[in-house]
This record gives C-alpha cells, sequence and structure tokens, in this order.
C-alpha cells in the first residue's frame, strides 16, 4: 500500500503552528501592520478555497487536524461529486474507507472555508495513489464575506467553489469576511499570485465601515487596480460592484455615502480606465446578481445570501466570468432583466 500526503493549493503558504500542524495563510504576511491588520490576519488564516488531490484506484483517506468551534466542515469529492462531509471542529480524526474506485479516480479534499483550523495529516492510502497535480485555467477572486461565504453549508459550497468546480478552474479565493478593504497587502499578494483571470467584488465592506469617503474611495480602488495590473498586464480583470442589500442600498453611512453610492463610484473608475486603454478590464453590475425579490428572499440578514443564494449567484457568475476569460466583455447576466 501507498500513502501520499496532501499537496495544498489555493493558499499563499502554508506554515507550521507550535503544534507542528499544517496552517494556511492566504495573504502575504510581510503586507501585515500589526494591529490595524489583525482581524485581515485573522480571515487570510482560514482555509476558503485551500484543497489537494489525489488519483486512485480506491483507498483510505487519513485526516487528523484541530478546528475552532466555528469552523465549518471538510469536503471530500469523487470526481467531482460530493462523497462526504466530515465536522472539522475541536480536536479529531477520521479515517474514510472509499473502496474500489474506476482506475484514476480523482479524490479531492476541500478544507473548511471559515473558522481557524491546524492539519496534523491529510493522507490517502491505496495500491495506486499519486498526487493529482491540478490544470485548467487559474482564477483569483477577491472579496468581503460574500465572496468568503461563510454561511455556504460547505466549502464546496460557496458561490467561487462551484464556479471553479463547474468550470474547471484552478481556484485561488480571497473572500475575506469584513475585510475587503483594498488593503496594499491583498493588492500585493494578488500582483504575486499567477492568474489567467482575476475578479473583484468590491464596495460593501468600504460601505459597511465607512472606511473610504467621496475624496478617498476611488483613489483606493484605482490605486489597488494599478499594483494589479503592473504584474498582471494582459489578465483580464473583473470588477464586480456590491450586490443589492435593500436596506442599506438608500441609507447613508458615517461618511454620508449609500451603498449605490459605493456601486456608482466603483463603476466610475472601471469606466476611466477603460477609457485611458485598459481594455482588459470588465465590469458587472452586483444589481444584476441577485433582483430584489431573490435578495429578499435569500438574504435572511438582509447582506449575506444564505446556502441557495450562494449557488444562485454561482450560476449567474460563472457563465460570466467563463465569457471574460476568452477578452470579452462579461455580458449582462442572463435571466437578469
Amino acid at each position: 500500500m501507498i500513502s501520499v500526503a496532501a499537496q495544498w493549493s489555493g493558499m499563499f503558504a502554508v506554515e507550521k503552528d507550535g503544534d507542528g500542524r499544517d496552517t494556511f495563510t492566504r495573504v502575504d504576511p510581510a503586507g501585515y501592520l500589526p494591529p490595524s491588520t489583525d482581524l485581515l490576519a485573522d480571515r487570510a488564516a482560514m482555509a476558503a478555497g485551500v484543497r489537494a488531490g489525489w488519483h486512485t484506484d480506491g483507498g483510505t483517506l487519513t485526516l487528523d487536524g484541530f478546528g475552532s468551534p466555528d469552523c465549518a466542515p471538510y469536503d471530500v469529492l469523487v470526481n467531482g461529486e460530493r462523497a462526504h462531509r466530515l465536522p472539522a471542529t475541536g480536536a479529531h480524526r477520521h479515517s474514510v474507507d472509499l473502496g474500489q474506485l474506476a482506475p484514476g479516480s480523482l479524490v479531492q479534499l476541500w478544507l473548511p472555508h471559515f473558522g481557524q483550523l491546524g492539519v496534523a495529516q491529510a493522507s490517502f492510502q491505496g495500491a495506486a495513489v499519486v498526487a493529482a497535480a491540478e490544470s485548467g485555467p487559474r482564477w483569483l477572486t477577491y472579496g468581503s464575506s460574500i465572496t468568503h461565504c461563510q454561511q455556504a453549508e460547505g466549502p464546496t459550497e460557496t458561490w467561487p467553489a462551484l464556479v471553479a468546480l463547474s468550470n474547471g478552474w484552478r481556484l485561488t479565493n480571497l473572500g475575506l469576511a469584513g475585510e475587503c478593504q483594498l488593503d496594499p497587502a491583498v493588492a500585493d499578494t494578488i500582483a504575486q499570485t499567477g492568474a489567467d483571470l482575476i475578479s473583484l467584488c468590491v464596495g460593501i465592506n468600504s460601505y459597511n465601515a465607512a472606511a473610504f469617503s467621496e475624496r478617498s474611495y476611488a483613489g483606493a480602488l484605482n490605486g489597488f487596480l494599478n499594483t494589479i495590473r503592473r504584474s498582471h498586464p494582459g489578465t483580464p480583470i473583473v470588477v464586480i460592484t456590491p450586490v443589492l442589500s435593500l436596506p442599506r442600498e438608500d441609507k447613508p453611512n458615517a461618511v454620508g455615502w449609500t451603498l449605490a453610492d459605493y456601486r456608482q463610484a466603483t463603476a466610475a473608475v472601471v469606466a476611466v480606465r477603460r477609457e485611458r486603454g485598459d481594455a482588459q478590464l470588465q465590469l458587472i453590475d452586483g444589481t444584476e446578481v441577485l433582483t430584489p425579490q431573490e435578495a429578499l428572499e435569500r438574504m435572511p440578514d438582509t447582506l449575506h445570501p444564505d446556502n441557495a443564494g450562494y449557488a444562485l449567484m454561482a450560476k449567474r457568475l460563472g457563465p460570466a466570468l467563463a465569457h471574460a476569460l476568452t477578452g470579452n466583455p462579461a455580458p449582462v447576466l442572463a435571466g437578469i432583466s
């Protein structure tokens, strides 16, 4: 029997904690400025989109780790279909016998997308096992909790995971709940990360925290895009304006701006950059992602979609992002008038 350890993908770096467990960071720690970035570091240490895979004829997956009380579960996929969902809270050890599989089957382990996690062991044992090398376009997506997707029931039900799995893309998920604030540390991380498509869903955290005013928001977004574009000169970049949040659309925040104002300012930055020659920069209007009725029904807290809401987002955004990957303008999202 052969035992092959996990080879992780979808993160910036893997580090060892004090107990020798693998921990994960999705943002380059060199850019942190404590204490102001402490919550950013906390969110970036959550393993959204981090995964490993094996090609095998069957065998046993062994998983040993420790997760925080709010930790999401693990998902185990066999040839793209979820076979197991495993709890990750507290100290845990799982031994999952997948039996006999068709030769060369792909087994994937997706780590919890939310909560703090350390992995002491993740390996697959069988008669014929090799680590699976990923292929397909590299997609990096940045955003708020609506990209981090805490409310998704499992790591393969976040909208970025659903899009990546459906399209056969290699995902880097920089969804950072509450921390999508155009940080230079994140822009530098994106600049260092290979990508064939980049999407940025920005504005809602800036509204909620009143982090940027009319004077500062456009400049911060433009600078963020400048850093990315210098390292990715020909890569399609899709900017997604905030999805609908009905109570916030016309309610001024502490700096006097509504969510609609941030949406309009985001679109204006994209328009100016396109006028200046950035033809590979595209815009998706977030008001087209969910209808007002869907926002009412699928956002129980008026801000975060539920599991079905994230599935709707994937259904709408997946084809639009695939279109943008070809270098063509992202189309108006199907089914939204």
